[in-house]
């Protein structure tokens, strides 16, 4: 699909559309190996897994990143029809993934232990939560594949694909993780192995599908030459995201933290809950996947003017759905929790607590859906340092709270971590995307006569040199425009 054209918001929509049901699916990984650990193994291989989502997401997190970053150099390419940068941006990425993960995993398969007991992590918890996260650690480097061939085809308009192969991954990975727990016994890390395989069969899936159905994608030999420039030009805007995403687990850890304190009831009861939120946050997480792919592709095309429009229609739309989702989650409280937990094991206080959590998550998803649009938005255009800067605001927002929470005790004040964070990114997104998107408008003297041009953006020859001395002269008289 190409973004430069068409009603903005239109073609925004329609290529989200296979990114908001493939979320869904995606999330049928996580909530498919809760609920089967949840209702077989019990509550505490239940509190385990959930123990092990903060330390997790510091390592998958940076690496998903990663593929991101190397996805906005490839759309930008693609849209300004340069095939052989696109095919050179692939083969880059498919290099730097192997070579980065492969360091990575080294190193966080033997620091997983001691990481868990940094956080405090329970004693009851603790095996289970070793076994599950040394698995998820060991498999990264084909999830992250898979990560980089869905991200090439998002890149270049196909959002499509990548959800035909999700689907089969879900049922793939739920019928995996009934036979590994039922029928084999594996316990925990069963859960882990089946999404690992499931994702190794979506990995070479989507490579077999690219390989023959885009033969201009197709890298020969040549794209792989090493190249310390073309490297450095992906990893410029793939390692501030990476970081970025680590960064904020580094909060999240802290918030891990406080929580293991808390009763003993409070750490299954904040997993089911957050199981839900996070069924909701990855579908307004699609919202950065479509506007970064928007963004990239017009960007490169250099039109402007359709970024702005765009991006305006999107953040209003973000905002609307964000709301119903809110009230949704909180809606489904109860149900979600009777689903994870066995009867015998629920007691009163844990639906208060995931309650609680939902309120105060779900009422600020507009912040959320704020911060996913403007943050893509700028990666899109290369801003991959302004991305980092609201990573670490959201860090010193989630450090803050977790100190807080931890010294009084408090399960509430736990419960404001994400909404803290996502405010605290927001103070850097917002007035940076505008200070960006301003500096792409063109401004000139009021005498230039009124244009009509296909693109805004490109100016003819002749009002070039005008718009030069305007700008260099600080006036702020905009050319009009009738498109």
């Amino acid at each position: 699909m190409d973004l430069t054209v068409g009603k903005p918001l239109g073609r925004i929509l329609l290529f989200m559309l296979p990114l908001l049901i493939g979320t869904v699916f995606q999330q049928f990984y996580s909530l498919a190996d809760t609920v089967v650990v949840g209702q077989t193994l019990g509550k505490a291989a239940l509190g385990g897994v959930g123990s092990t989502g903060c330390i997790s997401f510091l390592i998958t997190g940076f690496v998903g990143g990663l593929t991101q970053g190397y996805s906005v150099v490839t759309s930008q390419r693609f849209g300004a029809r340069d095939d052989d940068g696109v095919r050179r941006s692939f083969a880059n990425g498919i290099v730097l993934t192997v070579v980065i993960v492969g360091c990575v995993t080294a190193v966080a398969v033997p620091v997983a232990g001691p990481l868990l007991r940094a956080i405090n992590t329970d004693a009851e918890y603790y095996p289970y939560a070793l076994e599950y996260i040394t698995v998820v650690f060991g498999g990264m480097l084909l999830s992250a594949m898979y990560n980089h061939f869905a991200s090439t085809l998002r890149a270049v308009g196909d959002s499509a694909v990548p959800l035909y192969f999700l689907i089969f991954s879900s049922f793939v990975n739920i019928g995996l993780d009934c036979l590994f727990i039922l029928k084999f016994d594996l316990g925990v890390k069963s859960a882990a192995l089946a999404t690992l395989v499931s994702q190794t069969l979506s990995a070479a899936l989507t490579f077999v599908y690219i390989w023959f159905k885009y033969p201009w994608l197709r890298p020969s030999p040549r794209h792989f030459r090493p190249s310390a420039k073309r490297y450095w030009e992906q990893l410029k805007l793939g390692l501030p995201m990476g970081l970025q995403m680590s960064v904020i687990s580094i909060g999240m850890i802290f918030g891990q933290k406080a929580l293991n304190t808390l009763a003993a009831d409070a750490v299954p009861a904040y997993t089911t809950a957050s199981k839900t939120d996070g069924l909701a946050t990855s579908i307004i997480g699609s919202f950065g996947s479509a506007s970064a792919t928007f963004v990239g592709q017009n960007y490169g095309a250099k039109r402007y003017d359709r970024i702005k429009t765009g991006l305006k229609q999107f953040t209003l739309f973000g905002a609307g759905l964000s709301a119903v989702l809110g009230i949704t989650v909180i809606a489904l409280n109860r149900p979600m929790l009777m689903m994870f937990i066995p009867e015998d094991e629920r007691t009163s206080q844990m639906f208060d607590y995931a309650l609680e959590y939902l309120i105060f998550n779900g009422g600020f998803y507009v912040l959320l859906s704020t911060l996913c649009i403007f943050r893509s938005a700028l990666q899109g255009m290369g801003r991959g340092t302004v991305a980092l800067a609201g990573g670490v605001a959201e860090v010193f927002m989630r450090v803050g709270v977790s100190i807080i929470a931890e010294h009084c005790g408090d399960y509430t004040v736990v419960c404001l971590l994400n909404s803290a964070s996502w405010m605290g990114a927001n103070v850097i997104f917002v007035p940076c995307l505008l200070c960006v998107l301003k500096k792409y408008i063109a401004h000139g003297k009021t005498n230039i006569r009124k244009l009509r041009l296909e693109n805004p953006s490109d100016l003819p020859a002749q009002y070039k040199a005008r718009v030069k001395r305007a700008v260099k002269n600080g006036e702020k008289r905009r050319i009009t425009v009738d498109v």
